[in-house]
């Protein structure tokens, strides 16, 4: 066993990362092939089964020849949350470690990642090998099926369709309302535990303004830097609370000095795949092509007759936030999918269906350039984090894949087995802008001109800079002129 801790403690975590397109899954299995070890997948939508096409899978064949987790283990309407992966991540690193085996992790859900990576997150890690909606009192609002996902027995809500945007109206905020307890309209100056288990465990009969109104009764702090709207992370909060008896953002607070402390330091490396920007953009067209080729519409179809049918004669929204249902590609067919059989041929079918085709396309284009900009701004430019070795390899010549990718990432893997000089250089870190470094993001900003509330000073900043705000502004302009003018007409009539 002795003997087995100090191998384990050499052996590197691999992790690869990149923009979807890129290649990640094909590096991944030729490296775990050539050192006889194993993947663990890091996607937030490849965990859920089904959907197999469009949340781009690894093959069966690829999995026959490399053993892959964390792939298909979940019904698409149950929840999995970035802790849960990160206690089942790690359970499964340390068993490859004791084996001897190099942990690989392949994905491109960089929270994921960074869960792994780094020492962050603040929940218990007993029982890790049980999931939080496993574990949870809370009835959280997934649909509970059988394996062949038929059989739903409860709604998926669609009260939090806006949950993750935090430019949202809050309703009952006036221009001066910044204070934490003044968010929403609703205000609860008290509310026993009991009481608030209880809420819980019925949130579904809750507006966002009202849960959020029992998390600013007991945590304050947190209440005021979380969006009403924010329904998901609002009931997280309260959530740590009831479980631990603790404040959540007093236990964030804490967790400041050691959140940028990596987990396995001098033993990380992530090789980051880039491709050049017009190259990239042209490979995913061609991918989405190649999705169709497969049968894309086909999977939609059938996931959509075995998943959202009932929810739709139930009267019930689909909800694309939550689980599989925020797979890029599914709600950009939505308008398509929701057409009756015989309408699906018909001009306006095949015009909704080229109209989806292009949406998913410009999606994925998006999507890929957000990747790349979170990779450097939680690993290269976050201010107080330890940098693991980050090494940058070329996808953008497909005939060069062997030199300049496969290649070099055995060459890089073998230099930290063997603690020998790399002959590549890692990425350095990148000094943010101090404006940006000294931006609150946990403040409070409501603009008067779009009677929106804003979370963090750098969203605002953008928010003041954005089209729709000019737009706003300008149209309120142009009404106040007229105002003024009417009024003006009135006056000199009256005289």
């Amino acid at each position: 066993m002795a003997l087995r801790s100090v191998i384990s403690s050499k052996l590197p975590m691999v992790v690869i990362l990149g923009a979807t397109g890129t290649g990640k899954t094909k590096l991944g299995v030729e490296i775990a092939q050539r050192f006889g070890t194993e993947i663990i997948s890091a996607d937030s939508m490849q965990i859920y089964k089904g959907l197999d096409i469009v949340t781009a899978k690894a093959s069966l064949q690829e999995r026959e020849l490399v053993p892959h987790h964390l792939l298909d283990i979940l019904e698409p309407h149950q929840m999995f949350t970035v802790v849960d992966f990160r206690n089942r991540a790690l359970k499964i690193i340390d068993n490859l470690t004791e084996q001897g085996k190099i942990p690989i992790i392949v994905g491109g859900t960089n929270y994921y990642i960074e869960s792994i990576v780094y020492k962050i997150l603040v929940e218990d890690m007993n029982n890790a090998d049980e999931l939080l909606w496993e574990k949870s009192k809370r009835k959280r609002d997934y649909c509970e099926t059988d394996v062949s996902g038929e059989n739903c027995r409860k709604k998926l809500s669609n009260d939090n369709i806006n949950e993750l945007s935090d430019n949202v109206p809050a309703p009952g905020i006036s221009s001066d309302n910044t204070d934490s307890s003044k968010i929403n309209s609703v205000e609860i100056k008290d509310i026993s535990k009991e009481q608030l288990k209880e809420d819980v465990d019925n949130e579904s009969r809750f507006t966002n303004d009202e849960i959020h109104a029992r998390l600013n009764a007991i945590d304050p702090e947190m209440a005021s830097r979380l969006h009403p709207n924010n329904r998901r992370k609002v009931l997280r909060a309260i959530e740590v609370w009831l479980k631990t008896g603790r404040r959540h953002s007093e236990v964030l607070d804490e967790q400041k000095e050691s959140e940028g402390q990596l987990r396995r330091p001098g033993a990380t490396v992530i090789l980051w795949l880039k491709c050049e920007q017009t190259v990239h953009d042209e490979r995913l067209n061609s991918r989405v092509d190649a999705m169709l080729e497969q049968g894309l519409i086909d999977e939609l179809l059938d996931f959509h007759d075995r998943h959202n049918k009932q929810r739709i004669r139930d009267g019930t929204p689909p909800d694309y936030t939550k689980g599989i249902f925020q797979t890029l590609g599914f709600k950009e067919f939505h308008e398509y999918l929701m057409l009756p059989p015989d309408k699906k041929n018909s001009e306006e079918g095949k015009k909704l269906l080229r109209e989806s085709i292009e949406n998913m396309k410009m999606g994925t284009r998006r999507y890929a350039r957000r990747q790349n900009k979170m990779v450097k701004g939680r690993f290269l430019e976050h201010p107080t984090r330890e940098i693991p070795l980050i090494y940058e390899l070329n996808t953008t010549d497909l005939s060069q894949w062997d030199s300049e990718v496969k290649n070099k990432a055995l060459d890089i893997i073998n230099s930290l087995i063997t603690n020998t000089p790399c002959q590549y250089e890692h990425l350095k870190p990148e000094k943010k802008n101090e404006e940006i470094s000294n931006m609150n993001v946990h403040s409070c900003n409501y603009c008067q001109v779009c009677e929106r509330l804003i979370i963090g000073d750098k969203e605002y900043s953008i928010h003041l800079k954005s089209h729709k705000h000019m737009r706003v502004l300008k149209s309120k302009e142009r009404l106040a002129k007229l105002a003024n003018l009417n009024k003006e007409i009135d006056t000199n009539k009256i005289e």
